[in-house]
């Protein structure tokens, strides 16, 4: 079974209707009773924390897989370790993380975190993805782009965008 961490967000969500799209057993993960009451059928939705240890080893109960994926929060390193940790405790066999480019490069603020996280996953002993995606066009409406006629071509007010931009269905 795989569970899908951030199944309200953008990426979390679009994971989690590729998945569905397998028919493969998943999970996905909540923070609220509000979210989790918007589970897709098909879909045993969870409610945890990954503050909270506890909940996440009851996410994981059956769980062979996992995409993970935190908020931009300080946190972030202990938050995402928190769920390594549990993983490994569940025996999860294969963890998809998704960090952010410039985790290999930048020291500073978000990518350094995430490369922490990298490097703890690395040495926990689990099969591993990483993925290192430079942004998300749903988390920029203000850069005014908008998807011409033909897809994978983005038009902005600066002319054509860089091919860099990830679109979540």
């Amino acid at each position: 079974m795989i569970l899908v961490t951030g199944a309200s967000g953008n990426a979390g969500g679009a994971v989690l209707k590729e998945v569905l799209k397998t028919n493969r057993p998943v999970k996905a993960m909540y923070r609220s009773s509000e979210d989790a009451a918007k589970v897709p059928a098909g879909v045993g939705g969870v409610i945890a924390d990954f503050a909270d240890k506890a909940s996440l080893g009851r996410a994981l109960e059956g769980v062979d897989a996992v995409y993970l994926v935190c908020s931009p929060v300080r946190e972030l390193v202990e938050l995402e370790g928190n769920m390594l940790d549990a993983c490994r405790e569940a025996g999860v066999r294969h963890v998809v993380l998704n960090s952010a480019l410039g985790a290999g490069d930048c020291p500073k603020s978000f990518p350094s975190w995430h490369r922490r996280v990298e490097d703890k996953l690395k040495a926990s002993g689990l099969d591993y993805t990483i993925l290192r995606p430079n942004s998300f066009m749903q988390k920029h409406p203000d850069v005014l782009c908008i998807e011409h006629q033909e897809p994978g071509r983005i038009l902005c007010r600066h002319g054509e965008w860089p091919d860099k931009l990830y679109r979540c269905p």
